[in-house]
Formats: C-alpha cells, structure tokens, sequence
C-alpha cells in the first residue's frame, strides 16, 4: 500500500481511520512498543477487548493460529486487534503461511505485524512492503535527543534543567528506552519534586561505561594514544562488545568528518550542529577534534576501522590485539 511517516499514523489511529494490515519496523525499539498500547486505545473497546484483543510472539506462535485469529470475525464490535511481535524472526516460508490474508485482507480485523530488523529480499516482506501500511521507526539523531529527554518528562508531569538534559544525554546516548527508564528512576528518587536537575541525575545514573566510551572516542578524536587505549582496556573489562566499540567510533569519525567539512567551508555554530546532527552544546568539543584531522586522515581512519571490523569478525587472532593495533594507527595518522 505505501510507507508513511510516524506522525501520519499517530493521526489516523486517533481519527480512528483504520487499515486491515500494518507493518511497522526499524531500529528504535521504544517507539515500536509505544504502538502496541497506541492501537489497543485506538481500536478496542474496554468492555470488549478480552474477546478481540490477541497478541502473538513469533518465537512461540503457530502461524496458522495467527491466520485464523486475522479470520475471526470480532465480538461485539466492529474490529478486533491482531499484533504479531519480532516478525524479523520468522523464516520466509512462515510469513509466507500468511500471504492469503495479506493478499484478501479481513476488513473486520487490524492487523499489525512488528518487526526490527528488516530483510527486504524476502519474498514476504515484499509483499508486506507492497500489501500493507508500513512505518519505519529509526533510531533519533543525537540533535534530536534533548526534545526526546524533555517529551519523556512531560508524559511524566516532570520539568527538566537544560544542564540535566545534557548530561543524562552524555550518560545515556540516544537510546529512547533507556533514556525512560532512568528518567522514571530519577522520579522515584526526588519524590514528590516536579523538577529534575543536575544533581539528580548524577546520584541516579550510572556513568562508568557511558562515560568510558565517551571519552574512548573523544581520546581517539584528539589523537592521544595513551588515554585510547587506557580506555580501551576499561570497555573491555566492563564487557563491552568488540564489535560494538568499532560501530561507537566509527560513527564518531564520521561526525568529525562531517563537522570538519563544514568547518572548512566556512560553517559553523548552530548551522554546523544542524549539519553534523548533534547537539549544539556538543558542537565545539567536535570541532576541536575536528581541528586536529584533515578530511583525508578521517576517511583513511574509517578505512582502518572497516578492516578491523572484518577483521575481528573472521580473524582467529585475539580481539584486543586488532582493537590496540586499530588505536594506534588511527592516532598516528
């Protein structure tokens, strides 16, 4: 049927402008969940909803049992409510078992398949691709992440400082889900207070491996091999994926390459954190790193972070050796 935007669906679900088949998919797995509870309101009735409310995972389901409850004319009411969770599990030939419904969809039912990971060269998802409603849900911008802090305090009556914002960010990255989750731990820890503030945040949030990872990519951006790799080896005793720390820092060096670019074109300020999507109390930390790289050192650094990436996913030689090697060519460049 066609990909629309989030805000497109938020409307129709509150106008209650209902479609028989959704597919809502992507990175940001907060989002995903707020739309489970988004279609319960929007299409159940409260007296009715035991008898049209059905909830599959796809690690336990029968897809055949999916199918027939899709089938299954609703009790009382004009719709029942069909969500099927973590669709990027199944096997083609599972999705395929629903291919009748996707093709003659059941007007009495909505059904809304979830997924996160989307494989667009299965046959089925490119008939849900074509079949149904899709949504994608991508994971926010950096520069984004400040209103994402302040809406996640307003749907909990709370107001917070500019400078808690900033940190919890710094601690927390753009994770929506956890960004939640840490705001309702610091609402139980200030009580009955309405407003966050800096202090709050530091006595509630853990910072260890946040800020290790922070100051593992600001280390690499300023060229200081030994700060690097004392880090290095803080992530790695903290237990952090190898292969996670090489995607960290090499969407760091893309942002100083995007910074730098702009920088010598003449961009800066706002403008230049617009551009590099970050926020603007970020902005001048990258362009200090930024100062240190030509464009072309930046663009061989992400070269030497893509071997090592393939590197540590074929490579028999320990982890940490290819990690150390990577920090001193990257700083030595």
């Amino acid at each position: 049927m066609a990909l629309v935007d989030q805000n497109k669906l938020y409307k129709d679900l509150e106008s209650k402008k209902f479609q028989p088949i959704y597919f809502l998919f992507g990175d940001e797995p907060y989002l995903l969940n707020q739309c489970v509870d988004r279609f319960k309101y929007a299409v159940l009735d409260e007296n009715t909803m035991d008898f049209n409310y059905s909830l599959f995972y796809s690690g336990d389901a029968e897809i055949s049992n999916v199918r027939d409850t899709v089938e299954t004319l609703p009790v009382f009411s004009p719709q029942r409510l069909i969500i099927l969770k973590n669709a990027h599990e199944l096997k083609d030939a599972e999705l395929m078992q629903l291919e009748p419904i996707l093709e003659n969809p059941v007007d009495s039912s909505v059904f809304v398949i979830f997924a996160e990971k989307v494989d667009k060269r299965k046959k089925a998802i490119k008939i849900l691709l074509d079949k149904a409603i899709c949504v994608e849900f991508k994971k926010p911008y950096d520069n984004q992440i400040p209103q994402w802090i302040s809406y996640l305090c307003q749907n909990l009556d709370l107001r917070i400082t500019a400078d808690a914002i900033h940190r919890l960010h710094r601690l927390v990255g753009n994770n929506l889900s956890e960004l939640d989750s840490q705001i309702q731990k610091i609402q139980q820890y200030i009580g009955t207070k309405t407003n966050i503030e800096l202090g709050d945040v530091n006595a509630v949030v853990s910072f260890s491996r946040e800020e290790s990872i922070f100051d593992f990519t600001k280390a690499i951006g300023q060229k200081d091999r030994v700060k690097a790799l004392e880090q290095l080896v803080s992530l790695l005793d903290q237990g952090q994926n190898e292969i996670g720390i090489i995607a960290l820092l090499s969407r760091h060096v893309r942002m100083l390459l995007t910074v730098r670019s702009g920088m010598d074109q003449g961009i800066g300020g706002a403008k230049l954190a617009s551009l590099a999507q970050v926020p603007s109390y970020f902005i001048e930390s990258y362009c200090d790193q930024a100062r240190v790289w030509p464009i072309r050192k930046l663009e061989d650094a992400l070269v030497v972070l893509h071997e090592t990436d393939k590197a540590l996913k074929s490579s028999p030689v320990s982890s940490h050796i290819w990690l150390e090697n990577m920090v001193l060519k990257s700083c030595s460049l």
